[in-house]
């Protein structure tokens, strides 16, 4: 039997990064809005509200600074939900990972100094600071620290549980096993820089939170600016936070998090009003009132890319850096519990904008990126206006069968609008020829055909047909793609494969854990990975014959190929067999049903250890026919317990209790899929709510041949196994968790081995679950009991 019932611990934290209708209750500072940018002010305010109660956000505040004036600041919503309490321009909020950008600031300023170089190891001013890998360990710098190039996954488990110092947590990321060496790729971690703060300190000879508001905030004048959540919470004017379940439609208040032992990386409080000050103070290049807290160097070494990231994205210190239209922008953003901003700016153009939050883990702050700049500086490539007769050809119905629906476009006051049922209209601004964007939606595009609309999404393309056309719409022409179509193992890590193959009238490159990616001939042996940006492709090599050879993806980090497989050689390793031969054999391996339904409950005990977070733990899990299960998890750090975690799921309803955090309750899919992990007797009725199972072929996991096999329930998150072709053993699983309040979902891979019988049934004793934010997790099982009572209340809450 296979223990699913995996209590998420993907608890990551982003500490990175008209007239308004009536229920918004904006605030505004008149005197500071320009007169000049009026109109184009009304149209960001209609989008920002619009979206701001599409996204369920309960308020938030707007600053926009231009040409060294505020020329917009206000508040939208409400800083009190419940009793409806408007925000002002005044209001404190948290701003979460801005904060690094301060952090990084009182770095430069105290190596103008000559109290510090970026050159200079920590170990310099943090005797206690060491790292698991020698060689980084060795050579790691003050400039790494802020770069993000340390090579540490973010080990942020033990920074939200409260439990430990800064010291504490600095000495805990020491612990933590690398998942890349020293500068070799950019892996976001928070810890880095609270040591980065901390060396100030000891540097300055005064706290990082006394020397931020003296040399920071003093000299521009942020005097309503506050470096912890308790100065946050005596504040006048002071927001709550809140977090917003995107399946039941629940707002819900959240207790205020301290921030005290990782403040450098995310503890500062601010308002749109004292943010203004800020972005000038950026924008004028790190000068206020024509003097300089930091040096030219400085500014340029705080500005510019130090790490690449992907694409035209790098990172400086504390800021993103990207690109809009050939303008370089500085930004980022901040994510705490209950609270969410962005800070971006574009220094050439004298422009920048600060939105504050109450909401964890909203997307409005990138969303607005291009609204503010298109709304502000203008479409820097306007087309010339569109007869009436050239847009009515556009309207009509498009067929968006994918969907299940019809995609209606009119032509109302001059603009064609998209109808899409149950949502606002669409606006449609043309960027050039048929083709045009959607105003409301970042990344979506329509292009017309006289018989189809092709629309562009960042879910994937679709071409629509186009209702009562007198043509029949032309299929894509697949025939390049086509030649592609098979299996591929990577040349770097043998077994790692990937499979390009026909679906939906689309020829897709599919690799584990991501989204299929259509592939679209550019030119010969080239081909565009559909919906990446346009410097990720794929090439083709071909032996002197013209035979594919082999593909490589063609990206900014580097290329990396992958080598066909040979059909028969596939074929050889994988018999045909089917969805149901598998699973039967896999049931009969596992101790067949006989044996697994004599037994009606199970007790196991299980050590774990937290190998990119540098903790460890135990967990005692409860499991009980037909469907109730739990997990009590302690995680512990130094020897001593710094976290409780409670899963659990009664059959019908689940949630998680957790030490460091509010109480959550399962809805939606998440509710789904506990529901489904929490099956006793889970290969026993896998069959059970299905929509769809097939092979997908075969891999490896480690030098073991397996036969992938794929289920679709019809309410749950699909399931893949890597079953044993000898033994039939699940070896490997992949499921996606999801976040209701965040509508995202994250990959979660078991890896399975050490198999024994207890009881005529064959159980998993070591297991590694890996995700993309807690990285690897290593449970061994110490003991299991099989067939003992286990009281319901284990499967309650405990809160």
């Amino acid at each position: 039997m296979i223990h699913r019932f995996i209590i998420s611990l993907t608890l990551v934290f982003s500490l990175f990064t008209l007239s308004l209708p009536q229920i918004g209750y904006a605030q505004t500072t008149a005197t500071q809005t320009a007169s000049d940018f009026s109109k184009q002010l009304a149209e960001i305010e209609a989008k920002v509200e619009k979206r701001r109660q599409e996204l369920g956000i309960p308020g938030m505040s707007l600053v926009i600074v231009k040409d060294n004036k505020v020329i917009y600041s206000k508040g939208l919503g409400y800083k009190d939900f419940e009793n409806k309490i408007p925000v002002t321009a005044d209001t404190q909020f948290g701003i979460g990972s801005a904060t690094k950008a301060f952090t990084a600031l009182s770095v430069l300023m105290s190596q103008d100094e000559g109290k510090l170089s970026l050159e200079d190891s920590p170990k310099k001013y943090l005797p206690y600071f060491k790292m698991k890998d020698a060689e980084t360990d060795a050579k790691i710098t003050i400039r790494d620290l802020l770069r993000h190039s340390s090579g540490l996954n973010r080990t942020d488990l033990a920074m939200i549980t409260g439990k430990l110092s800064r010291e504490e947590l600095i000495k805990v990321a020491g612990e933590a096993k690398p998942v890349a060496k020293l500068g070799e790729k950019f892996l976001y971690q928070n810890i880095m820089f609270a040591a980065a703060g901390e060396i100030v300190a000891k540097v300055q000879k005064q706290s990082w939170e006394t020397f931020v508001p003296s040399r920071i905030f003093t000299p521009l004048g942020m005097n309503n600016s506050t470096m912890s959540i308790t100065q946050l919470a005596k504040a006048k004017d002071a927001s709550f936070g809140y977090d917003y379940n995107f399946d039941t439609k629940e707002t819900r208040k959240l207790p205020y998090r301290e921030l005290t032992p990782f403040a450098p990386a995310g503890s500062i409080n601010s308002t749109a009003n004292d943010m203004a000050k800020w972005l000038k103070f950026v924008v004028n290049g790190g000068t206020v009132d024509g003097k300089r807290l930091v040096s030219e160097t400085g500014y340029e070494e705080w500005t510019k890319p130090q790490m690449k990231i992907a694409g035209k994205t790098s990172y400086g210190f504390g800021w993103f850096l990207q690109d809009w239209n050939g303008n370089k922008v500085v930004q980022h953003g901040g994510n705490i519990d209950g609270f969410n901003s962005m800070v971006a700016m574009i220094p050439e153009k004298k422009l920048g904008f600060a939105m504050l939050s109450n909401v964890t883990g909203s997307s409005l702050g990138n969303e607005l990126m291009p609204i503010i700049f298109e709304g502000i500086l203008g479409n820097p490539n306007p087309t010339k206006d569109i007869a009436a007769n050239d847009l009515q050809k556009e309207t009509g119905k498009y067929n968006f069968k994918d969907a299940g629906f019809d995609i209606e476009v009119q032509l109302k006051d001059g603009n064609l609008v998209a109808i899409v049922p149950g949502q606002p209209n669409l606006t449609l601004e043309n960027i050039g020829g048929r083709r045009y964007k959607v105003k409301e939606a970042d990344g979506f595009f329509a292009t017309f055909k006289d018989d189809s609309m092709y629309l562009e999404q960042p879910q994937g393309n679709y071409t629509l047909p186009k209702v009562g056309a007198n043509t029949e719409t032309k299929p894509a022409d697949l025939t390049s793609a086509k030649e592609l179509i098979g299996k591929y193992e990577s040349a770097e890590k043998k077994g790692r494969f990937i499979e390009i193959k026909e679906d939906n009238g689309k020829v897709t490159f599919n690799i584990e854990g991501q989204q299929p990616y259509a592939l679209v001939e550019k030119a010969k042996d080239n081909f565009s990975l559909s919906p990446l940006p346009g410097d990720y492709s794929l090439k083709v090599k071909r032996t002197a014959a013209g035979k594919i050879e082999s593909v490589a993806i063609a990206q900014p980090e580097g290329e990396f190929g992958f080598k066909l497989v040979d059909a028969k050689a596939v074929a050889d390793v994988m018999p045909k067999m089917s969805v149901d031969e598998i699973m039967q054999k896999t049931i009969d391996a596992l101790g067949g049903e006989p044996a697994m339904k004599k037994i009606t409950s199970r007790i196991t005990k299980t050590s774990l250890d937290f190998e990119n977070q540098g903790v460890k733990g135990t967990a005692i899990s409860y499991e009980k026919a037909p469907n109730s299960a739990s997990s009590d998890t302690t995680v512990t750090a130094f020897g001593k317990s710094i976290a409780t975690i409670h899963g659990y799921f009664d059959g019908s309803n689940g949630g998680t209790d957790l030490s460091f955090a509010p109480a959550a309750t399962l809805s939606g899919k998440g509710l789904e899929n506990a529901k489904l992990a929490a099956d006793f007797y889970d290969f026993l009725n896998w069959k059970v709510g299905l929509k769809k199972s097939e092979v997908k072929g075969a891999e490896k996991v480690g030098d073991e041949e397996c036969y992938v096999v794929l289920l679709e329930p019809e309410k749950a998150s699909e399931i893949k196994y890597w079953i044993s072709t000898k033994t039939f053993l699940p070896l490997k699983s992949l499921t996606l968790e999801v976040d209701s309040t965040s509508s995202q979902t994250t990959p979660v891979i078991q890896v399975f081995s050490d198999y024994r019988p207890v009881d005529g049934v064959k159980i998993p004793f070591k297991t590694v679950v890996t995700d993309q934010g807690m990285g690897d997790i290593v449970q061994i099982v110490t003991e299991v009991k099989q067939n003992v009572k286990v009281d319901d209340k284990m499967f309650k809450p405990k809160k």
